[in-house]
């Protein structure tokens, strides 16, 4: 059953043995993967250094990507589940959002647990994006080449909020989590946006990805105060 529930979370770590904690969790998470009730699809994945767009790791943060029936199984995990619980208590702190799916196409891992049936519906508040490749591993180093330049064209976006890179293994399987103001700023750096169209055109002409997904979303909780944008429930 695809997830009608997203949520997303970034938690940071600092210090020695909370950073082993957490790479020795995620490493984890590789062989077993999370469960829940009413946990369509999870990842636990690795950012970069910098902006997250890099081949160099940053030990002191991870993502959290959950997919769920619903927003009261979402709520039961993160209140209770004792495995959740302890890898938060390892963490200093803990950013992200709540979000529903709207439109998307692709897969992941050759899934697709996204349940989109409240469609192109009219929506003023925040909105969030995941795109995720899969590197044919013949084309990485091409690929890497390119992605200083690319992930430069993000800085200073109009109504880009956050954005980082992340990844569940080096080099070869990629995705960006992005937050906006709204879908009119998207809108505009995705289809006006001088820089982005020469991303996308060397994507189709070298082929980069085995694998791709693309799943726009909107933002209906925001779990930090850092980001300034109101949701729009």
């Amino acid at each position: 059953m695809p997830g009608k529930f997203i949520t997303i979370r970034f938690l940071e770590f600092k210090g020695f043995s909370a950073k082993r904690y957490a790479f020795a969790e995620m490493g984890r998470s590789l062989v077993n993967g999370w469960m829940a009730d009413g946990l369509v699809f999870s990842k636990q994945l690795g950012t970069g250094a910098g902006n997250g767009f890099s081949v160099l790791p940053n030990f002191g943060l991870y993502a959290w990507l959950g997919v769920w029936e619903s927003p009261a199984h979402a709520e039961q995990f993160f209140q209770h589940d004792s495995r959740w619980l302890k890898l938060i208590h390892e963490s200093t702190n803990i950013s992200g959002w709540d979000a529903v799916p709207m439109k998307g196409k692709g897969t992941w891992n050759g899934l697709q647990p996204f349940d989109f049936s409240e469609g192109e519906t009219d929506w003023d508040g925040p909105v969030a994006v995941i795109t995720r490749a899969s590197i044919r591993w013949f084309k990485s180093l091409l690929f890497w080449w390119n992605v200083p330049s690319a992930s430069k064209h993000l800085e200073g976006k109009q109504g880009l909020k956050y954005a980082k890179g992340v990844g569940e293994l080096p080099l070869f399987e990629q995705a960006t989590f992005s937050l906006w103001e709204s879908a009119r700023n998207l809108d505009q750096f995705a289809y006006q946006s001088k820089e982005h169209a020469p991303m996308i055109k060397k994507t189709r002409q070298y082929d980069w990805y085995s694998e791709e997904m693309f799943v726009r979303m909107k933002v209906v909780k925001l779990v930090s105060s850092q980001w300034s944008v109101v949701s729009g429930q």
